[in-house]
């Protein structure tokens, strides 16, 4: 059987984020249990993140679009095959996996528990620095070979060309948009890479129309033209920082609020169904075509401390009428998870505890501290 080798060898075009794009120790480890057991007769292989559910481990591009992978660091060939190709660039890569057709895909951590609930954190695929016309030739050559632009290769197109929307000039503005008329809305909204409030840019300059003013709430999730974008309550308050100040409860993160204008309003509730009203500020901008996107929020809810449990919760309320609890997550930092074993913080003579998406604050008491020893041993030692 021949040797597989990682396509990262073979390119110096692409750059994405820390430790991408280079050799990864992870897949090399798979590579040396997965390699004889792939089918012979295959040449490409690729290791993902996701449970593979494909017969035998083998995938087409013509059905399994949702392998479709940028970063050749992921990707490996056979050695003999690898050694003739030129400096790899995108267009390269697209007609690799076309001339292949088939390819392994391999889970590279298999037996991990697969992480429930949305994202909050967006994937940094990183890029090629692809020039935009190029996309229209490897666009016009795929078409030509299919009668079709791929989902598989839609999704590889989209993912390559995100940096593009975040220039400080609309210099390419014409030509993205044509690109974007031949991707599908669900690859858009699926890549896994893409803000929510970009994402509305990016439907806004595919359709020619401010998609915002367009949209329809049902049952918690914004639509356009019959396509779910996002549920709202899904869209994280990330919680960086809590402590307890002069008798008073701090907490402050970071949340992007999507929307520029709409008639959505964010605020907070305790236990008692008490309102407390977030303090925003801006948090950093980032540049769509030359416009300034100013949706992402630094966040501060301040509410009493006292000798009984306390709890926090995040809500928005749409026209008055539909209100939601909001998602809610923690910086690495704090250690904690919501809705497992480890989601409990102690501070400030406080045990935290997140679950149900509401934040709990209890003044610590001597059967608490006995029950954490013996539970949770080595969290103890904070308290």
């Amino acid at each position: 059987m021949e040797e597989f080798v990682c396509l990262a060898l073979y390119t110096k075009a692409y750059h994405g984020p820390e430790g991408s794009g280079t050799l990864d120790e992870r897949c090399e480890r798979r590579l040396l249990k997965v390699e004889k057991r792939t089918d012979p007769t295959v040449n490409l292989l690729v290791f993902t993140r996701e449970p593979c559910e494909c017969r035998n481990h083998i995938a087409d591009v013509r059905e399994h679009y949702e392998f479709a992978t940028i970063d050749p660091a992921k990707i490996y060939l056979r050695k003999n095959l690898a050694e003739r190709l030129s400096p790899l660039d995108f267009s390269g890569l697209c007609r690799l996996f076309a001339d292949e057709g088939r390819f392994a895909v391999w889970e590279l951590e298999p037996g991990q528990p697969k992480k429930k609930g949305y994202p909050y954190v967006k994937q940094n695929a990183g890029s090629f620095g692809t020039d935009p016309e190029k996309y229209m030739e490897i666009c016009g050559e795929l078409r030509e070979r299919y009668g079709e632009l791929l989902p598989f290769f839609q999704n590889m197109i989209i993912v390559d060309m995100l940096p593009l929307f975040f220039e400080e000039d609309d210099n390419h503005k014409s030509l993205l948009g044509q690109i974007l008329a031949d991707i599908d809305d669900d690859i858009l909204c699926g890549t896994g890479c893409i803000y929510e409030d970009v994402l509305l840019k990016i439907l806004s300059l595919k359709y020619g129309e401010d998609v915002e003013e367009k949209l329809v709430y049902r049952s918690g999730k914004l639509k356009y033209q019959n396509l779910s974008l996002f549920p709202l309550k899904e869209i994280p308050f990330v919680v960086s920082e809590m402590k307890l100040v002069k008798g008073r409860f701090k907490i402050s993160g970071h949340v992007l609020l999507p929307l520029e204008h709409s008639e959505i309003e964010y605020y907070c509730m305790d236990n008692r169904n008490r309102r407390y009203e977030l303090s925003l500020e801006q948090d950093g901008e980032i540049c769509f075509l030359g416009e300034l996107l100013h949706r992402r929020k630094r966040f501060l809810v301040e509410f009493p401390a006292g000798k009984k449990p306390a709890g926090i919760r995040f809500m928005y309320c749409y026209r008055g009428m539909y209100q939601a609890r909001v998602r809610m997550e923690f910086a690495e930092r704090l250690g904690m998870a919501p809705d497992t074993r480890h989601n409990f913080r102690l501070q400030d003579g406080y045990l935290w505890k997140a679950e149900k998406r509401i934040l709990f604050a209890a003044p610590l008491q001597k059967r608490t501290r006995i029950k954490l020893f013996f539970t949770f041993p080595w969290k103890s030692f904070k308290i």
